[in-house]
């Protein structure tokens, strides 16, 4: 007998190709059939009429710790529909503190960031302060590491550096473009690409680098494209949404700390320093991110600006409206020669930042017509599945593990979620699972030591091929 029967929807599984309407049945957390019309017992039958039924949305880069907001991420996650996905910053210790506590179900990987200045008070850290740094966190329990220096920029060697010590480790590396010579625009990309050459290298969320900073928006993301081209070796997401995601602490003299944060002020001729973040908060450009025990809520216009002023010595987090449509659309659907997406998943760099937009905004472009229903799904879940060596999700084949996302085909959002076949997400309402935490052989013995059940990925195998939608 079959645990759950999903009668009635819109399958769309990219792998299978399969587009249609059609049952999935559900046993023992996974795949059973899928077909017309199926037919058999099942302790429960969910009428997806109407609904689209896709392999669980997998969002390739996200924020789940109060570094970005709050520390209610991986919930605000699963609520937009997420069942797997991979946080881009951490802080390791603190996901892990705070993980049996938001009931979100989802499963994570995390990929926690390197900041020097912050660990030994320099830009450039020593190849032994870097090794040890990527030893540490493994071994707790993360894939990898991120270099962050959009935001906290350090040198070019030391991010070589890095970079050489994970591929040599077989550790998962990621940068947000930047460093001490670069900003986070086309210029910090270049920079990345030629420091990377022939190397692994996840580079996060290519849209940020394409907001019309050096040139036209449209002309930044046709060189970004083909710097990506170039270098097939580099794995890469952009996010959908039109807002970004800073800090807004300044120092004792009121300048702008955050590097991102200058940037966007500078895009808005605005002074890069206290005055220009009021200047921004009054304009409507800048949004606040407020806690509220929950999840994570905008603030707009003047109690934006209010709730900043009471608390400039805390790490407000903002969001600037600086992602051109232009290159978001252009990002989403360019292809390689072989049919293959240049920039390989759809993201959100969201969880905590409210910007979890990967369904609404995706679907709007298949409505469009820049994506088909195919596309769509493999950039929201099957491109990250096999990226992230999960190769018994991001597809409905029976036997695949059945994380599921269901979605209602008028209003564009999530209604329900499975993950390992039980529903994790119905209507608004979690289920109250914990998080179950994507590692490798490195990081297993510390976090069953703190409870979590994990998944085991091996990183020392090849990148798998690019697919065609």
């Amino acid at each position: 007998m079959w645990d759950v029967l999903l009668k009635g929807g819109h399958v769309v599984d990219p792998q299978n190709r399969r587009n249609g309407i059609m049952d999935v049945a559900i046993e023992n957390g996974q795949i059973a059939a899928v077909g017309e019309s199926l037919s058999g017992p099942a302790k429960a039958v969910d009428d997806c009429t109407g609904r689209y039924v896709f392999p669980g949305i997998i969002d390739a880069h996200m924020h789940l710790g109060a570094v970005y907001g709050s520390p209610y991420g991986a919930r605000m996650a699963a609520l937009a529909g997420v069942t797997t996905c991979l946080d881009m910053a951490g802080p390791l210790a603190e996901l892990l503190e705070g993980g049996h506590k938001t009931g979100s179900g989802i499963n994570i990987a995390i990929v926690d960031r390197m900041e020097p200045s912050e660990l030994w008070g320099t830009d450039t850290p020593s190849k032994q302060q870097i090794e040890g740094f990527i030893n540490s966190q493994t071994e707790g329990g993360a894939i990898g590491v991120k270099l962050v220096g959009g935001h906290w920029p350090l040198s070019v060697e030391a991010c070589r550096a890095t970079i050489e010590l994970c591929n040599e480790k077989d550790v998962y590396v990621a940068w947000h473009a930047g460093s001490t010579t670069a900003h986070s625009d086309i210029i910090g990309m270049r920079q990345a690409v030629e420091t990377a050459g022939d190397l692994r290298l996840h580079l996060a969320h290519i849209n940020s680098y394409c907001r019309g900073r050096v040139h036209a928006a449209d002309a930044e993301a046709n060189e970004a494209l083909e710097l990506l081209k170039s270098h097939p070796r580099i794995w890469s997401e952009a996010y959908l949404s039109p807002y970004n995601g800073t800090h807004l602490s300044c120092d004792k003299d009121g300048n702008a700390l955050d590097f991102v944060t200058r940037t966007c002020l500078e895009i808005y001729k605005l002074p890069v320093n206290a005055e220009g973040i009021r200047q921004a908060f009054r304009s409507r450009l800048l949004l606040a991110l407020r806690d509220t025990g929950y999840i994570t809520e905008i603030l707009e216009g003047a109690d934006a600006l209010k709730y900043w002023e009471e608390r400039m010595d805390e790490k407000v987090v903002g969001c600037f409206p600086v992602n051109a449509a232009v290159s978001r659309l252009m990002l989403a659907q360019a292809k390689r020669e072989d049919g293959s997406f240049v920039v390989d998943a759809m993201s959100t760099d969201g969880g905590c930042i409210p910007r979890n937009v990967i369904i609404p905004i995706g679907l709007s472009l298949v409505r469009f017509g820049a994506l088909t229903l195919p596309e769509f799904v493999m950039k929201a879940s099957l491109n990250a599945a096999r990226h992230l060596r999960l190769f018994d999700r991001g597809h409905l084949s029976v036997g695949a593990v059945a994380d599921i996302t269901v979605v209602d085909q008028k209003s564009l959002t999530a209604t329900e979620t499975y993950i390992d076949g039980h529903i994790n997400m119905k209507d608004g309402v979690l289920y109250g699972r914990d998080l179950r935490i994507i590692t490798t052989d490195r990081g297993e013995k510390a976090l069953k030591e703190q409870g979590y059940e994990t998944i085991t990925i091996d990183l020392a195998s090849p990148e798998p091929e690019r697919l065609c939608a």
